[in-house]
């Protein structure tokens, strides 16, 4: 008459308990690559804008573009700063921009100019227990760079 059941009421709760960490694993991963992939896309078209900018007018005594504070583009170090306004995203602290050449003199029709940056990316700290240690993920180093010819 009586049948007897297993009772099941903490399975759901044991089950979450082994998934909970690799699901939290899997999405601090996901963010971690869209932050990387991101930063390094931003950091690219920051660069081919750099690069722009010195093959339009190598003389830099064009009216355009201009930095976000209105001033016309006159040095290599305005052309930094419009590098970094244009990655205005990421933290500018933390990026290196290196043009070649570096006079402008030597900005001639034919030279190729080369702007190159490199950047690193803040990811979530998560620590990884180990074995005998802890790995902790922290900051990757990205770089981007555009080469373009004056014509």
């Amino acid at each position: 008459m009586f049948k007897l059941r297993k009772r099941a009421h903490g399975q759901s709760l044991v089950e979450f308990a082994f998934m909970f960490p690799i699901f939290l694993g899997v999405l601090i991963g996901l963010m971690s690559l869209a932050i990387l992939f991101y930063s390094y896309v931003t950091l690219h078209l920051a660069v081919r804008e750099g690069a722009g900018v010195i093959v339009r007018c190598p003389s830099l005594n064009c009216d355009t573009p201009r930095l976000n504070n209105g001033n016309p583009i006159r040095t290599i170090e305005d052309v930094r700063t419009y590098i970094r306004e244009k990655s205005f995203s990421l933290n500018v602290g933390q990026m290196n921009i290196l043009i070649e050449p570096t006079s402008q003199s030597q900005w001639v029709v034919g030279v190729q100019v080369s702007v190159s940056a490199s950047y690193s990316v803040p990811l979530p700290e998560v620590a990884i227990p180990m074995q005998n240690s802890t790995l902790r993920l922290g900051r990757i180093q990205i770089q981007a760079q555009s080469v373009m010819t004056i014509e």
